[in-house]
């Protein structure tokens, strides 16, 4: 029900991102792209939206990127910064997102929809 009123609406409240989401699947949206799929139950890959605006990503217990986010409408607008200091701004769109799932989508040319699952404490 959530997720139709952010459909309707445009817009996602923070405190909806707020929290772990463990990556369940993920798929190119381009089929003929023949890349690999990652191993996602070996590398157990995760987001983290924090409170603060500060934003990471895991993958096999690693941290992959960390950085900060604003959201703008339905856009998760993460910069990462690398570890030289630089700063790369990387946006998701959000497909979907409840209380349980979250479905987003990377916005450049290889793109990839990510569905992740919220961690209840």
């Amino acid at each position: 029900m959530l997720a139709l009123l952010i459909a309707c609406k445009g817009n996602v409240n923070q405190q909806d991102l707020i929290g772990k989401w463990n990556y369940i699947s993920y798929e190119y949206q381009n089929k003929s792209l023949n890349k690999p799929y990652a191993n996602i139950a070996l590398q157990t890959p995760f987001i983290v939206f924090n409170i603060d605006g500060s934003a990471a990503i895991y993958s096999s217990g690693k941290v992959l990127s960390k950085g900060s986010y604003q959201l703008d409408g339905k856009i998760i607008k993460y910069t990462e910064v690398l570890p030289d200091g630089q700063k790369r701004k990387i946006p998701f769109l959000i497909k979907e997102l409840n209380d349980k799932q979250l479905i987003f989508q990377t916005m450049d040319a290889e793109v990839k929809i990510i569905t992740a699952a919220k961690e209840r404490n």
